[in-house]
C-alpha cells in the first residue's frame, strides 16, 4: 500500500509534464564563486554538473544550435544572461535530435556534451531538468519557465 501512496504521490503537483522520460526539475544552490569571472582556460571546480552558477566566462552570446560542446565557463556565462541551454549526448539522432533542435532560438542553445549521465540535461539560472530520453513538451516547459531568469536576465 506504502508503495501504491509513494508512486500517486509522486505524480500529483506542479507543472513537470514528461515525467516518463524526464526527472523534476530541481533547483540548485547559488555557487559562491558565482561572480569570479574567468579568463583563459583555468580549471575550475563546480558545485553541480553541468553548472547552473559559479564562475563564468562573459563572451558574445551564444545562440541557436552548437556543434561542438561548450566549455563551463561558458555554459554559466549562457544562464547567467538568462538563457537557458540544452544539452544532449552527442550520439543523439534521428527525430529526437531534430525535436531538441527545433526547440533552439534566440535564448535556447542546443549543444551537445559527452560527459552527460542522461540524454538530454536542461539548465538555467539555479535550475536543472534531467531526460532519459527527449521530451520535447517537457523541456518546452522548462524552457518557458526559466528563459529570462538569470541575474543578468
Amino acid at each position: 500500500m506504502l508503495a501504491l501512496v509513494t508512486a500517486v504521490v509522486g505524480g500529483c503537483g506542479g507543472s513537470d509534464t514528461g515525467a516518463a522520460a524526464c526527472g523534476p526539475t530541481r533547483r540548485e544552490p547559488l555557487d559562491p564563486a558565482y561572480l569570479v569571472h574567468v579568463v583563459g582556460n583555468e580549471e575550475i571546480e563546480y558545485t553541480s554538473d553541468p553548472p547552473t552558477s559559479g564562475p563564468h566566462q562573459p563572451g558574445p552570446a551564444v545562440q541557436g544550435v552548437v556543434d561542438v560542446p561548450i566549455s563551463r565557463p561558458v555554459q554559466v556565462g549562457i544562464l547567467e544572461r538568462g538563457d537557458v541551454l540544452l544539452q544532449h549526448d552527442p550520439d543523439l539522432r534521428g527525430t529526437g535530435r531534430a525535436d531538441l533542435e527545433a526547440l533552439a532560438g534566440d535564448r535556447v542553445v542546443v549543444a551537445p556534451n559527452p560527459d552527460l549521465r542522461d540524454e538530454v540535461v536542461a539548465t538555467a539560472w539555479l535550475f536543472k531538468r534531467t531526460c532519459r530520453t527527449v521530451d520535447a513538451a517537457a523541456l518546452q516547459e522548462f524552457v518557458q519557465e526559466h528563459v529570462g531568469q538569470g541575474p543578468e536576465g
